[in-house]
């Protein structure tokens, strides 16, 4: 084989290796991950959502994955309005476990 043809082999090998596609491998938990959702240009209340979704599917806690900041007048007057109000749908009711017996929290 002359040297013309061995230059000529490698050239064509490593345009061919150049042109390849990189395959990254992502598993179904790296792509629901809030951090990546938030930067994948998704919202927060979208993050949070697939936060819950998931944690409902595999039977975890639930809990809210950000907290609103707020002072103590707001939160007192909040509870005391939603134990007036059962039929009234605020954060502790929407997260929450699922329970099959009556609890103090139910009321």
């Amino acid at each position: 084989m002359g040297v013309m043809k061995r230059v000529l082999l490698f050239s064509l090998m490593m345009i061919i290796a150049g042109f390849t596609a990189a395959r990254a491998s992502m598993t179904v938990e790296q792509s629901t991950d809030a951090e990546y959702l938030i930067n994948s240009g998704y919202s927060q209340v979208m993050a949070e959502d697939v936060f819950i979704s998931k944690n409902r599917a595999n039977g975890a806690t639930i809990e809210p994955l950000y907290e609103k900041s707020q002072n103590r007048f707001v939160r007192a007057w909040r509870a005391f309005y939603s134990y007036l109000d059962p039929a009234q749908e605020t954060v502790d009711r929407i997260h929450h476990d699922v329970r099959l017996a009556p609890h103090h929290s139910d009321l």
